[in-house]
């Protein structure tokens, strides 16, 4: 799904450009049919659209159509035309984000991300180009996470992990001028760097063992120093480090694993 009603018409700011003397009949029925797309009259659109195709071949005719298509779930449809924009014109602005929102709305955002990276690349001072990118990456970082039953998303995974904290690292990086976009990269920022704290499960069994295991050791350290043999000495202090390594690695967990193993029978739709 997409985010937003701008990741399907926002592209349209950045072309094409009119015509220098008078439109022509197909750029007539273009320019209404942009219009009339912007403005979300969808059935006008794709009839104005459909016009222009027919007197004209332009590939942003079967961006328009295609972006109508997006709009209302139809995505093969919207793939076909995005396809034929492409077979006229590879490099065409709109055909390649057309495309790219098309996999974010299949669920496959992290497929678009390296095609818009490298347009960001060739243009990183165009807004339209930047908004898209961080969009999508925030479409990465919902597509990622597990879902409960509440439609809660939640880290479960490392990867999950390292992918949402990229995400909002590169949404910030990119300053787009979108509130909605920097406050929830900033959230999950902060959902990250939650998820990154250690602590202790079951805490009680954790804390008493962590005693247990420092007595032990400390005993048999002062019974090798009683009875003078180092070699008892030494056995203590590695047997007690030993032993505490290992309650470590049973029982210290990050935030976000005490968490996904407490909601894990929760779960109806486990993340990437």
């Amino acid at each position: 799904m997409l985010r937003a009603w701008q990741d399907v018409v926002g592209k349209w700011q950045i072309g094409p450009a009119g015509p220098d003397g008078e439109p022509s009949e197909g750029r007539r029925y273009f320019d209404r049919a942009r219009s009339a797309l912007v403005a979300g009259r969808l059935d006008e659109a794709l009839e104005e659209f459909e016009r222009a195709a027919t007197v004209r071949e332009d590939p942003h005719d079967q961006v328009g159509i295609g972006d109508v298509h997006l709009a209302r779930g139809r995505w093969r449809l919207a793939a076909g035309c995005y396809r034929r924009a492409l077979a006229a014109d590879a490099a065409n602005q709109l055909a390649r984000l057309g495309w790219s929102q098309l996999l974010v709305a299949e669920g496959r955002a992290a497929e678009a991300i390296p095609e818009l990276e490298r347009m960001v690349a060739d243009r990183p001072d165009d807004p339209v180009l930047r908004y898209y990118l961080a969009s999508t990456w925030c479409s990465v970082a919902e597509q990622c996470r597990s879902q409960t039953a509440e439609e809660t998303l939640v880290i479960t995974s490392a990867h999950q992990l390292a992918t949402c904290e990229r995400a909002a690292r590169r949404i910030l990086e990119l300053d787009v001028d979108d509130d909605e976009l920097v406050r929830g990269a900033l959230r999950l920022r902060a959902e990250v760097a939650a998820g990154r704290r250690w602590g202790w499960a079951p805490e009680g069994v954790a804390l008493s063992l962590t005693v247990l295991v420092i007595s032990l050791g400390l005993t048999t350290v002062v019974a090798g120093g009683a009875l003078d043999s180092v070699g008892l000495v030494i056995a203590g202090v590695l047997t007690g480090a030993i032993l505490l390594g290992l309650v470590v690695l049973r029982f210290r967990r990050q935030a976000w694993q005490l968490r996904a193993e407490a909601i894990a029978r929760s779960i109806v739709k486990p993340g990437i």
